[in-house]
């Protein structure tokens, strides 16, 4: 929740630029996962071969997906839009169906059905919005909101595979090393996308990245500890709850107006989720 808060205020303002952000994202987020995998994992700094094939596709990735998704931010609400981004769960079913042969089931085929309703849904929300804007403003916010969130869902979706790949790739107890070479391979693909455009990042977006970073390397450390003593079916749902919390903050702090349909689409969109993690 407060990763997605952090991202929302960048967003809003004007000191603060996506790319910069995502940049120093990775950055604090590479330092706290070398900090914890050197203390405490207890396979430590060894890094195989595949592990770090994997990582560096997936922090690419990532960062590309992190980008465009603030971006888009600056076109729609918060609500809706981070909402999308925990849509992206069906990305990593149809991937396990197609490449890795897996059964599509009642369940799973439920749960994508309801994602793309939840899409639908929130895009007539927006499309609401951009009916009561000046025309001029709403042709730009209508053609930028909805591409980068479309972006934002393959390249996010794709980047969640990564975990599903180490798996089958047979690392899969290399998680804290895998997360290295992720956070440090999506802070090179930004830094080489920012070095000669950008200037140097000024303290607020230091700060806001390392809230962002330190809140990454927490929920990532949370979820792996939670699944060594609880089941799956109880872990991510509780993980995915942050949805609910986010919605509330878009209304009660940005004042973002949800019409009925987009009610209905963050309902389906939450029951989506459930559905395929539950599965």
């Amino acid at each position: 929740f407060i990763k997605s808060l952090s991202t929302r205020i960048c967003a809003d303002h004007p000191d603060c630029r996506p790319k910069m952000t995502a940049l120093l994202l990775f950055f604090w987020g590479g330092v706290f996962a070398l900090i914890y995998t050197a203390g405490l994992d207890s396979k430590g700094l060894h890094f195989p071969g595949r592990v770090v094939m994997i990582g560096i596709v997936t922090g690419a990735i990532a960062a590309l997906a992190l980008f465009i998704f603030q971006s888009a931010l600056r076109y729609g609400k918060i609500s809706t839009s981070w909402l999308i981004i925990n849509l992206t769960s069906a990305v990593p079913v149809l991937v396990s169906i197609v490449l890795f042969n897996e059964k599509l089931n009642t369940a799973k085929s439920v749960g994508i059905l309801l994602v793309f309703t939840a899409i639908v849904l929130l895009w007539l929300d927006k499309r609401r919005d951009l009916q009561k804007m000046d025309p001029a403003q709403a042709s730009v916010q209508k053609s930028k909101w909805l591409p980068l969130m479309l972006l934002t869902f393959a390249a996010q979706g794709l980047a969640s595979t990564g975990s599903k790949v180490l798996v089958e790739a047979g690392v899969g107890d290399y998680v804290w090393q895998f997360l290295i070479v992720l956070y440090w391979s999506g802070f090179v693909t930004m830094l080489s996308l920012s070095i000669l455009r950008e200037a140097w990042p000024n303290r607020r977006e230091v700060s806001t990245a390392a809230v962002m970073g330190l809140c990454s390397m927490v929920g990532n450390c949370a979820i792996t500890m939670a699944l060594k003593t609880v089941k799956g079916s109880i872990a991510y749902p509780v993980d995915n709850g942050s949805l609910l919390i986010v919605v509330l903050a878009g209304i009660l702090f940005f004042k973002e107006k949800i019409h009925p349909v987009g009610f209905l689409g963050i309902i389906f969109g939450i029951s989506a989720v459930l559905v395929l993690v539950l599965n």
